[in-house]
C-alpha cells in the first residue's frame, strides 16, 4: 500500500513539474517573409526573422549554422547548404538546472517569382496597344507561404522591334514608355518586357524574372 501511495505522489510530482518547466518558442517575427509565423520553415536566401523566448527562465542561449543575434530575442537565420537547419537553445532554469533543446527547420528555396501583367500572370501575352498605357507590373511568389507585399519591381526594360530598348523605374508603363510604344509598334508586332528587377524588402539583393512577351491586337 506505501509503495502505492509512493506512486501516486511521484506521478502528481512529475505531472506538476512538466506544467511549470521551461520550454523555448521559436517563431517567425512580423517583420518576416514568411506567412505562417509557426512555420518550421526557412528560406534559403533571405535572412529569416526569427524570435527565441525561454519563458520563466533564469537565462538562455541559443546557437546554430547562420544564426545570429539582431537585438533582444530576435535572431536572423541565415540558412546554408543542406535541407535542414538545427537551432540549439541552452537554458538555464530558475531552479538552476540545465535544459538543452533543439529545433529542426526544413529548408526551402524561394521558388520561382512570377511577373504578372495587369495580374495577367502568362509570360505570352495579347492584348490591344491601348491597355498598355499605364499597365502595371506585378511579382508573386508561386510559394504561397511567402508574402506577396515583401515583393517591389525596381525596374525593367521594354524592347520593340528595331528600336533601342526603353528602361522604366517602378513598376508602371508611364505615359514617356507608352508614347514610343505607341509610335513604333503595330499590329501583330511583339514587345519584350524583361530585365524585370526586384526587390525582396527584408535585406536581400535584386532578383530578375523571366520576360514577358506581348502581341499588339
Amino acid at each position: 500500500m506505501k509503495y502505492l501511495i509512493s506512486i501516486f505522489f511521484l506521478i502528481i510530482s512529475m505531472s506538476f513539474y512538466g506544467q511549470n518547466d521551461t520550454i523555448s518558442v521559436i517563431k517567425h517575427t512580423d517583420k518576416d517573409i514568411i506567412v505562417d509565423k509557426d512555420s518550421k520553415i526557412v528560406y534559403r536566401g533571405i535572412p529569416n526573422s526569427l524570435s527565441i523566448e525561454v519563458p520563466n527562465c533564469k537565462s538562455f542561449k541559443a546557437s546554430g549554422e547562420g544564426l545570429s543575434l539582431m537585438s533582444k530575442n530576435i535572431y536572423n537565420l541565415n540558412a546554408g547548404s543542406g535541407l535542414e537547419a538545427i537551432i540549439t537553445v541552452d537554458i538555464v532554469l530558475k531552479n538552476n538546472k540545465k535544459k538543452i533543446e533543439k529545433h529542426l527547420f526544413k529548408i526551402k528555396s524561394l521558388g520561382n517569382l512570377v511577373a504578372t501583367l495587369n495580374y495577367n500572370d502568362d509570360s505570352y501575352i495579347r492584348l490591344q496597344k491601348s491597355k498598355l498605357d499605364q499597365a502595371v507590373l506585378r511579382v508573386k511568389f508561386e510559394d504561397k507561404n511567402l508574402q506577396q507585399d515583401f515583393i517591389s519591381i525596381r525596374k525593367f526594360k521594354i524592347k520593340i522591334a528595331d528600336r533601342k530598348e526603353i528602361e522604366v523605374l517602378g513598376n508602371r508603363i508611364d505615359s514617356n514608355a507608352f508614347k514610343i510604344i505607341n509610335q513604333y509598334s503595330r499590329i501583330n508586332d511583339e514587345i519584350t518586357i524583361y530585365d524585370i528587377e526586384t526587390q525582396i524588402h527584408c535585406g536581400i539583393s535584386a532578383l530578375k524574372l523571366k520576360p514577358i512577351v506581348i502581341k499588339i491586337l
